[in-house]
């Protein structure tokens, strides 16, 4: 009987856990597309080479209230994906140490994203700025110490630490360059600019839930 609550309970987290992926990603997914044809009609230049993500939140009108709102939805639900990825984890022997370490970290990094999209910077160019470290500096520990732990169990598939690793590098890079950016070392029209580097984070950590929906979620 408590072998058959195991499994129950295994097969509801699995099956959560890669419905949550699933539907966070595609939201995502959508809420970019759709804010990126919102802003097109009046930015025909626009290209992720020079556009940062916070511009497109910074535009009054549908570009704005897309990405703004879409944002706010995607972030609780970024949150909850790591919950289940915690209670997955603990089913394939995560102790509980990695479970508060995300957790916590998490937080941050949702708060942040929460206070970088709810005050745009030209409303509010302090908070806005405030949230920037707060996120990245949540989410590039968080992706490091989830794929450390990945890698350490040796039942999973090699991309999944891989995809971990490549979003926190991608963020941190990202980072170094908005500080250049801020100090005028680089620009829009420099070769090296961070906006590419923001869209590759966040293509990546829509990657990052793929691949961990479809392959934790059979697990």
């Amino acid at each position: 009987m408590l072998a058959q609550e195991s499994t129950q309970s295994n097969l509801s987290i699995s099956k959560a856990f890669r419905a949550i992926c699933l539907v966070s990603g595609t939201f995502a997914v959508l809420m970019i597309l759709l804010s990126v044809a919102a802003y097109l009609p009046d930015h025909p230049d626009f290209s992720p080479f020079t556009t940062f993500l916070s511009d497109i939140g910074d535009t009054p009108g549908w570009p704005q209230v897309i990405f703004n709102s879409g944002t706010l939805i995607v972030a609780p639900l970024r949150y909850m994906v790591l919950i289940l990825l915690v209670l997955q984890m603990y089913q394939l022997g995560a102790g509980r140490a990695f479970g508060n370490t995300v957790l916590v970290i998490g937080a941050l990094a949702t708060f942040g994203t929460i206070l970088m999209t709810a005050v745009p910077f030209s409303v509010g160019p302090t908070i806005h700025k405030l949230g920037i470290p707060l996120y990245f500096f949540g989410v590039v520990p968080m992706q490091i110490v989830i794929g450390l732990k990945e890698w350490s169990l040796k039942d999973l598939p090699r991309v999944l630490p891989v995809v971990s690793f490549s979003l926190a590098g991608a963020y941190l890079v990202f980072f170094v360059l908005m500080i250049l950016y801020e100090l005028d070392v680089v620009s829009r029209t420099t070769t090296v600019t961070p906006m590419i580097w923001q869209w590759l984070g966040f293509s990546l950590s829509i990657l990052w839930v793929y691949t961990h929906g479809l392959i934790l979620g059979k697990k």
